[in-house]
């Protein structure tokens, strides 16, 4: 590999000559300012909805008369703090051209949203914690303990009022209250939804947020490859299915994409305006600089706060939060002005999340725990050793080790480069190979190795529970982007590599000039998004920590892993591309173009579009609204069989505003057993003044209130849809999904 600094390389000559630069035209400056804001903006805003939420929905003040004024006052603010936010002048048919795109893909989600309020996954999930804070305002759920019998239920080991994603967290012996899963960041942005227009609005508000990520996310592709190369890549990323498949359902994946698209594109505009002035003594082919270390600092605390306000999103938050360290390490070392905030920003903005983690969501957290230890053990290792590398070079920063010498001859520079390209390569070879060599396994008595098990057993493969496939994770993505997009992109990831081995070298050779002027040695706009994407998508590619249940599985790599590869391969046609305008004649420029194009939008599409038109969950609101017809004022309700106990608790308590608990029972079938465990749970309701109520939402469950001797009532008998599920290939369909209910009176249960 050449030595020479300027030589072009994938990714490494980010906004060059596509963003215009034509001072005095309006219309070149109003398309970069909204390529460049409009991210920006509406992370501002809604870290600031989260923030509210986490201070006033533990006191009960989550309501619209509170939040409407104070949310308007935080859009004001975020509307004058992304004027800080540089913006550079793009071609004007950009701009509109992105924001088509982001409103097609918005519009297309939310006209194809699912309905999943009935709890069978996280969606549904995430729908009724957004449903009570919103009518409720304040957490944790009151388990209504007095309507049945008081703390006595408590002690009896049929009864529990715990159900998937809602934990029972007892206070001592007397007392209990049931808590969500997940974080409370994205549940507080969808509530806004339902005071808008009730479930409707709450359904369609993911497909927003996806389509205000998809402006984020075209920002940071301006600065890294240019606005032109921005609107192939949103194109792209807007048709892949698993980030269309997380729009149309209350998954937190569309506002953690904006966060990090945003938060690394001003870390790209914190590198750019603490670099010095582009000159021949610092020129390296994508090192721009304005030398403003004061903007330098304040983009760099605003990306920092943007990584680290993520979490409030998100768990896997802290794993971009871990990865950013080092890169800060890179930026003081190199003494650039916005390493301190950095720094600063992501400390500060992670500690803010933690906290409404630690209050409202413990019990999860404690689920996770075999997953979030170690990653926080990494980030603190990788906190601590970034520091100490740079504790250590600022003590012998005068002086050269024989070893630096030694790695820093002529012939290190060429092989430096050579080794860290090829390494990157290599990782890309044994991810693409683990299938013929590896099988990945998890505990057996894991929950998620019994929903494995289950889908072997329908789909004819061998029963193995505790496989989770991990070692087909790059395959997953391929089968939505294609191979060839996986390849560039991977080439761009090995290319750049090198290039940041041949600009660290180069740089420590600058090191003892800008050392004694006090300068700062230019760091490339795109060092940091590439170690934090590059890191982030080895990480999840090694262990995804999901069940494999396709599509569901396929979200996990929305928020980071999906945009970096579209971003590498992006890279790869932008540098092609440039080389042929540079030295082929126009004929081959055409085409490499439109070979661009195919690569990155075919195969998407063809993946999207058997799935492009489907509504899964349809049916779901009406057949709760049912339900909630059916319950008088004093009836509390028991669930009896498994999938009453785990889909219809919240449902009951959030939309009907009525008790619920469910039966402990190992075998429905065993009809002796759950009457012993129903009977003492009917009783105590009745003591204490209410009507027992039995749901049940299988035929089993129906056997056993007319074996009790009571009239089971059908109540709802809908055929609702959900996507395919599938193990080892791509879903392209849908699967019928029955939802029935029977009701029952136990008051007459003896």
């Amino acid at each position: 590999m050449s030595q020479r600094t300027d030589s072009p390389t994938p990714a490494a000559d980010p906004s060059d000559p596509d963003d215009g630069h034509l001072p005095g035209l309006r219309g070149e400056w109003l398309s970069g300012i909204v390529l460049a804001r409009s991210g920006p903006l509406a992370t501002a805003f809604l870290a600031i909805v989260a923030l509210l939420a986490a201070v006033l929905v533990p006191f009960g003040g989550w309501t619209p008369w509170a939040v409407v004024p104070l949310l308007v006052i935080g859009l004001l603010i975020s509307i004058w703090l992304v004027r800080f936010v540089p913006a550079r002048t793009a071609p004007r048919w950009s701009a509109p051209a992105v924001l088509a795109i982001a409103a097609g893909h918005g519009v297309w989600a939310a006209l194809t949203h699912a309905e999943h309020v009935i709890l069978r996954r996280d969606a549904g999930s995430y729908a009724l914690y957004s449903q009570w804070i919103a009518t409720r305002h304040s957490l944790p759920i009151p388990s209504s303990l007095e309507s049945f019998g008081g703390a006595a239920a408590l002690a009896d080991p049929g009864f529990r009022l715990s159900s998937p994603a809602y934990y029972q967290v007892e206070h001592g012996v007397t007392s209990a209250d049931i808590v969500p899963q997940f974080l409370l960041g994205a549940p507080a942005v969808y509530s806004l939804g339902w005071w808008t227009a009730g479930w409707h609005g709450l359904l369609i508000l993911p497909a927003v947020c996806s389509a205000l990520a998809l402006l984020g996310f075209a920002g940071l592709v301006t600065r890294l490859l240019g606005a032109r190369w921005a609107v192939l890549a949103t194109a792209s990323l807007a048709l892949i299915q698993p980030v269309l498949h997380a729009a149309r359902s209350t998954y937190s994946e569309p506002i953690a994409l904006l966060f990090v698209s945003v938060a690394a594109a001003l870390l790209c505009d914190a590198v750019r305006a603490g670099n010095p002035v582009r000159h021949a003594a610092f020129l390296v082919r994508g090192v721009h600089g304005s030398n403003d270390p004061h903007a330098a600092r304040l983009l760099g605390l605003a990306a920092g706060l943007a990584f680290g306000l993520a979490c409030l999103f998100r768990v896997d938050g802290l794993r971009e939060v871990s990865l950013l360290l080092p890169v800060a390490a890179v930026l003081a070392l190199s003494r650039h002005p916005a390493a301190r905030t950095l720094v600063g920003g992501v400390l500060g903005g992670t500690a803010v999340a933690v906290i409404p983690a630690v209050w409202l969501s413990r019990p999860y957290l404690g689920t996770i725990s075999a997953s979030l230890i170690p990653l926080v053990a990494g980030g603190v290792v990788l906190g601590l050793g970034s520091w100490a590398v740079v504790a250590v070079a600022r003590r012998r920063e005068n002086t050269t080790s024989a070893l630096y010498t030694r790695l820093t001859t002529a012939e290190w520079h060429r092989r430096w480069p050579w080794v860290l390209g090829g390494l990157v390569a290599l990782i890309g070879v044994v991810l693409a190979s683990r299938p013929l060599w590896m099988i990945t396994r998890q505990s057996p008595t894991d929950p998620g190795s019994r929903v494995v098990a289950v889908l072997q057993a329908d789909q004819g493969l061998p029963v193995d529970g505790g496989r989770t496939y991990a070692e087909h994770s790059l395959n997953w993505i391929s089968w939505y982007t294609g191979p060839v997009m996986l390849v560039a992109a991977w080439l761009a990831f090995a290319v750049l590599a090198a290039t940041t081995a041949r600009w660290w070298l180069n740089s420590r050779a600058r090191h003892a000039t800008t050392s004694t002027t006090g300068r700062t040695v230019g760091v490339p706009v795109w060092l940091g998004p590439a170690v934090i994407a590059f890191g982030s998508v080895l990480l999840t590619l090694y262990r995804p920590g999901i069940t494999p249940d396709h599509p569901w599985a396929d979200r996990r790599m929305v928020p980071v892993v999906i945009p970096a590869l579209v971003v590498a391969a992006t890279a790869t046609a932008a540098w092609v591309s440039r080389r042929a305008l540079r030295r082929w004649p126009a004929p081959a420029l055409v085409a490499v173009v439109a070979a661009s194009v195919v690569v990155m939008v075919l195969p998407p599409w063809l993946a999207t579009q058997p799935v492009a038109g489907q509504r899964t969950e349809q049916g779901q609101i009406a057949a709760a609204e049912k339900v909630c017809a059916h319950l008088g004022p004093r009836d509390v309700v028991v669930a009896l069989d498994d999938r009453a106990a785990n889909e219809w608790p919240q449902v009951v308590r959030g939309l009907c505003d009525r008790p619920a608990s469910s039966v402990r029972v190992t075998d429905i079938h065993d009809l002796e057993a759950v009457a012993t465990a129903v009977k003492p749970i009917v009783a105590r309701i009745v003591e204490a003044g209410n009507t027992p109520v039995l749901l049940a939402a299988t035929p089993e469950g129906e056997t056993v209130i007319e074996t009790l001797g009571l009239e089971a009532d059908p109540v709802v008998d809908v055929m609702s849809q959900e996507d395919q599920r599938y193990l080892t290939r791509v879903p392209d369909g849908e699967a019928e999904l029955p939802v029935r209910v029977w009701l029952a009176d136990a008051t007459r249960v003896n």
